[in-house]
C-alpha cells in the first residue's frame, strides 16, 4: 500500500514540493516513483507546466482505484484487529445436532450475557466431520461425544470433558423387554437397529459395544437425528441405542432400557494442540473450562 499512499497525495497536492515534504522523502525520489508509474502504466498521470503538475483524466482514473483499494486495504486492517480482539472476536463453534437444544444454548446463552459483542459461526454436524474440521483448521473448538481418544492421544487435539450420559437400549412400548428394568446391548443381537449414520457419536458407540459383544447390528434403518430414532423405535420398526436423560427423545410408545455395559457417552470440547492465536476462540474455551472446574452447573440434558 505504500505506492498508493504516495500517489495518492501527489495526485491531492499536485505539487511535488508539498508532497515531498509530506511524505518525507527528496524531490527527486518522488519523481522518479512518478516516472515509474507512468512507465509502468504506459501512459503521463500529470500534464507538466514548469515545476507545476495537473493531473489528467488518466490520473484521476487511477487515483479513484487507488483510493478505493486503500479504503479495502484499511478495512481489511480493521476487521484482523477485531479478530484479534476477544470482546469483539468471531469463535468458529461446531457441535453435534444433539447438543443444540440444550448444552449449546446454555453455553452462548450465558457467554454473550458477558460477551455481548463476540459472534459465533455454528456448524451441526456428525462427530468425525466436527472432528476433521477442527483438525484441518476451519473450527476453533467443536462439542463433540465420544472422546476422540486416538487423537487426544497422540496430541493432535485437547479435550474438555463436559458431562456423561449413560446409555440405553430404545425398544418399542409393546416389545417383549418393555417391562425390564436393564439390559445388556449383547441380548439384542437378533433385533432389527434403526441408528445414526456412519461418523454420528451415538453410531460410533454402537458399534464399539456391539463389537465388544461379538456382532455386528442389523440396520433397518439410518438417519442424522436422535429424534428420528426414537419416533422409529416407537413406530416398532426397530430398537435404538439412545442417550438417558434428553427430554428431546422421550416419545410416546417407547421405552429405555438402560444398559448393564459401564460405557457412557462423554461429551466434551475438542481443539487442536498447535493453533494461531485467536483471542476471541481462546476466552471461549477458558469461559468453559472455568465452568468445569468451578463444577456449576453440572450439564446435563434434563
Amino acid at each position: 500500500m505504500k505506492e498508493l499512499e504516495w500517489f495518492l497525495d501527489l495526485a491531492r497536492t499536485q505539487n511535488m514540493v508539498d508532497s515531498s515534504l509530506h511524505l518525507g522523502i527528496s524531490q527527486s525520489a518522488l519523481s522518479r516513483r512518478l516516472s515509474s508509474l507512468e512507465k509502468e502504466v504506459g501512459c503521463a498521470l500529470f500534464d507538466r507546466h514548469g515545476r507545476h503538475l495537473s493531473i489528467n483524466e488518466c490520473g484521476r482514473a487511477l487515483a479513484q482505484r487507488a483510493g478505493e483499494a486503500t479504503s479495502v486495504w484499511q478495512r481489511g486492517i480493521e476487521e484482523v484487529h477485531r479478530l484479534m480482539d476477544p470482546e469483539t472476536g468471531t469463535v468458529r463453534l461446531d457441535f453435534m445436532h444433539s447438543l443444540g437444544t440444550w448444552l449449546v444454548p446454555d453455553l452462548l446463552g450465558n457467554y454473550r450475557r458477558e460477551h455481548p459483542q463476540v459472534t459465533f459461526q455454528l456448524v451441526q454436524g456428525a462427530a468425525q466431520v466436527l472432528i476433521d474440521h477442527v483438525l484441518a483448521g476451519d473450527a476453533d473448538v467443536a462439542l463433540v461425544g465420544p472422546k476422540p481418544t486416538s487423537f487426544v492421544e497422540s496430541g493432535e487435539l485437547k479435550w474438555l470433558q463436559l458431562a456423561t450420559q449413560r446409555l440405553a437400549l430404545a425398544v418399542p412400548a409393546t416389545h417383549r423387554w418393555a417391562g425390564r428394568e436393564s439390559i445388556s446391548i449383547a441380548e439384542a443381537v437378533d433385533e432389527p437397529f434403526v441408528a445414526m449414520l456412519p461418523g454420528y457419536g451415538t453410531r460410533m458407540l454402537l458399534d464399539e459395544l456391539t463389537a465388544r459383544a461379538g456382532y455386528r447390528p442389523r440396520l433397518v434403518f439410518e438417519s442424522m437425528e436422535l429424534t428420528t430414532l426414537a419416533g422409529l423405535v416407537s413406530a416398532g420398526l426397530g430398537v435404538a441405542l439412545l442417550p438417558l436423560g434428553d427430554p428431546n427423545i422421550v416419545v410416546p410408545g417407547m421405552v429405555m432400557l438402560p444398559l448393564t455395559e459401564t460405557r457412557e457417552r462423554e461429551l466434551g470440547m475438542v481443539w487442536r494442540s498447535h493453533t494461531s492465536r485467536a483471542p476471541a476462540a481462546d476466552a471461549f474455551r477458558e469461559f468453559v473450562a472455568s465452568r468445569v472446574h468451578a463444577g456449576q452447573p453440572q450439564w446435563h440434558a434434563d
